[in-house]
């Protein structure tokens, strides 16, 4: 074990009586220690960057010593963090993470949600994944609130109850798991193994139908993604600002534009809902066909 002593030296004083503090070789000090009066604690140490802020101490090695306890504390946590920082990157062997926009957008049916996403550090900012769902969740809808919150309803395995999610815009950015070789619903068309017509997808560098490409991954047919159906040319979020297709037949009706206030994706059935408002009664649900952006 280093004895502490052997861990920092001390710097000339400045025009003060400051002494600064150097830790472990640092090309800077981490604080400095000074001498105040002819108390019982007359030494006084204080952190680089602390503002002002110290303690007292009987001796000067016991300041410079509350300087590197100091030093320690903060390079300890440091460290936390970036080790939870590191865990939203780091998913479970045989998983990988996916956005709740490609989520939605690929249609995935099996997913597995943060449970648990506490902050990286204090009480706001990054949050990172502490805990998954065990099983995967066969999710059936994914709506995002006008807040930027986003409610996951499905179903879990066995007899439980309907499953539902909320998280805050923290925990939603960091997504959830799906698996690592998770298939990609491409078009329909004919498979070349079987030679049905169907829906095709892409598991690697193979494209099949449903049967052959669920047979390869060995799981159920009904477990494999069902992308959505949008037939608007964009991919709506929460906030944007659209106008209606088309004219109206009263321009006097309702704004012409409105702003997205919620938008509720639909797994199972492959469909978008978005609610529009127009400014002048609730928000009006829309197809994404039915609306333009505002150039």
């Amino acid at each position: 074990m280093t004895d502490i002593k052997t861990r920092y030296r001390y710097g000339k004083p400045d025009s003060k009586g400051r002494n600064p503090v150097y830790i472990d070789g640092a090309a800077e000090p981490a604080g400095h220690v000074r001498k105040l009066g002819r108390g019982s604690s007359p030494w006084w140490a204080e952190g680089a960057g602390d503002g002002g802020a110290g303690t007292n101490h009987a001796r000067k090695y016991e300041a410079a010593e509350r300087l590197v306890h100091m030093t320690d504390a903060r390079a300890s946590t440091a460290a936390g963090i970036e080790r939870r920082r590191a865990r939203r990157t780091q998913p479970p062997t045989g998983w990988r993470f996916a956005s709740w926009t490609e989520i939605e957008r690929e249609g995935y049916r099996q997913v597995r949600p943060v449970h648990r996403a506490p902050y990286v550090y204090g009480g706001e900012g990054e949050r990172y994944p502490d805990t998954f769902a065990a099983q995967p969740v066969a999710l059936t809808r994914v709506t995002t609130l006008h807040n930027g919150c986003v409610v996951v309803s499905g179903t879990e395995p066995g007899d439980r109850p309907p499953y539902v999610l909320l998280m805050d815009p923290a925990h939603v950015e960091i997504g959830a798991l799906v698996r690592e070789q998770e298939p990609r619903y491409v078009a329909p068309g004919e498979c070349a193994g079987c030679e049905q017509d169907g829906p095709l997808y892409q598991a690697g560098t193979r494209l099949g139908c449903a049967t052959c490409t669920a047979a390869d991954l060995g799981v159920s047919p009904a477990d494999l993604p069902a992308a959505v159906d949008d037939d608007g040319a964009v991919w709506w979020t929460v906030g944007d600002t659209v106008r209606r297709r088309g004219e109206l037949p009263d321009e006097d009706a309702e704004p012409e534009t409105g702003r997205v206030t919620e938008i509720e994706t639909a797994i199972v059935e492959r469909s978008r809902r978005i609610a529009v408002d127009f400014g002048d009664r609730l928000p009006v649900r829309w197809q994404p066909a039915g609306l333009a952006p505002v150039s």
